[in-house]
């Protein structure tokens, strides 16, 4: 069973022992022993008598536990961020989740690559709705069926778009629709002609609506317009054949992020460039960099976050930093998380 984890908690037990000490005459702390002498004496003309009082001390020792609940935080230097450690699940029972989007609903969608389509998340709810592919995990290639999706996002109009893998297509599904229109590649066929993809495995959409495709098996992104036939190639490069997932730069129209899995790397790259411009590994205070990212994702402030799936931790470059901070990490998150694939904001 896999699980996605939207959040991370730490509590602890705390068990302490008092003792208290009760007396009549006689006070005993635990550090300060005071004695005090009450001497009554009356004298007559004739007769002197003196009281005696005998103090008795009782000590009763009693031990209390109290809870408590510690919450740990991660701070960023970048906008005054913390990042809490204690998770929360909410979303499980994936055979092999690949990617994940919220909308401003902050419904969650998550692309299973084995059961073949994408479920819907409502908030709080104890289980999903398939809004694209079959919800019995059948694997196709008509119009309603999907095969190995690897990603998906969507756009301002609320179209969502899935990288259809296996059938070397990113399909466009219309809002409530689960019938799918072929919008890039040619369905089940994998050429190095512009007309088709070979592995898509990662997809962006800009404002425009134009499709941004990491067509891996041809080792390029490649661009489709609205309603275009064939793409045109915006990167192409043998570093991109170990490319995982890509992001176009949220402050340049001509610029992507790349996750360079088995490189362990993320590339700052121009469009039309034959190397990348910037290349993040560096990770800070820690003697590690990158070991294999995947999943990519920005928040409002420009700050990218990287999950890492060997090293099991989400590290976060701040904008114009090329040191790494690491916000999550499965040495102190609970419940535990390991291979972490992708991370998204809702």
């Amino acid at each position: 069973m896999i699980t996605i984890v939207a959040a991370l908690t730490v509590v602890t037990t705390k068990t302490t022992t008092t003792t208290t000490s009760l007396t009549t005459i006689t006070t005993t702390t635990a550090t300060t022993t005071s004695t005090t002498t009450s001497t009554s004496s009356s004298t007559t003309t004739s007769t002197s008598s003196t009281s005696t009082i005998t103090s008795t001390t009782t000590t009763t020792t009693s031990v209390s536990t109290t809870t408590v609940t510690t919450t740990s935080f991660i701070s960023s230097p970048s906008n005054n961020l913390y990042w809490n450690q204690t998770g929360v699940i909410v979303a499980d029972h994936f055979d092999n989740p690949t990617s994940l989007y919220f909308d401003g609903n902050d419904n969650q969608y998550v692309s299973d690559r084995l059961k073949d389509h994408v479920e819907q998340w409502s908030p709080n709810a104890s289980a999903g709705v398939t809004v694209a592919g079959s919800a019995t995990g059948a694997a196709g290639s008509s119009s309603i069926l999907l095969r190995n999706p690897d990603d998906l996002t969507f756009d301002t109009n609320g179209f969502m778009y899935v990288a259809d893998n296996g059938n070397n297509r990113v399909q466009r599904f219309l809002p409530n629709s689960t019938i799918g229109t072929t919008v890039a590649g040619t369905t089940s066929q994998s050429t190095s002609a512009l007309t088709d993809l070979s592995d898509p495995v990662a997809i962006d959409v800009d404002e425009n609506s134009n499709v941004y495709v990491l067509d891996r098996g041809n080792r390029r992104i490649v661009k489709w317009g609205p309603n275009a036939t064939s793409g045109t190639s915006m990167i192409s490069n043998s570093l991109l054949s170990n490319a995982y997932d890509f992001l176009l730069s949220p402050t340049s129209s001509n610029q992507v992020y790349i996750s360079n899995e088995i490189n362990g790397v993320i590339y700052l790259w121009t469009f039309g460039a034959s190397t990348p411009t910037l290349t993040l590994a560096n990770v800070y205070s820690s003697t590690s960099t990158l070991s294999k990212p995947r999943g990519m994702a920005f928040d409002s402030y420009g700050n990218l976050y990287v999950a890492d799936r060997s090293d099991n931790w989400v590290v976060m470059y701040c904008t114009n930093s090329t040191d790494g901070i690491v916000i999550v990490d499965s040495s102190s998150a609970t419940p535990v998380i390991g291979s972490l694939i992708a991370v998204a904001f809702d």
